[in-house]
């Protein structure tokens, strides 16, 4: 019970922050034990400082240009 209400929290918060439900999250939601520490290890990633933001979002394109992401 508590994993879905953990998975249903990062749908509403991904939703929230992307605009829109986007289908790797949906696949992934299937899974919770994945999911979940996905999501934490995102969220540590996004708060950490060690890295400057512009080059965080350098690397976040040149992965997704990587793997052809449509997104």
């Amino acid at each position: 019970m508590l994993k879905k209400l953990q998975v249903a929290l990062i749908r509403r918060f991904a939703r929230k922050r992307l605009g829109k439900d986007i289908a790797p999250l949906g696949t992934i939601a299937t899974h919770p034990d994945v999911l979940i520490p996905y999501a934490r290890f995102s969220m540590a990633l996004e708060k950490t400082n060690l890295v400057p933001a512009k080059l965080k979002v350098l690397g976040q394109i040149r992965a997704a240009k990587l793997v052809e992401c449509p997104f």
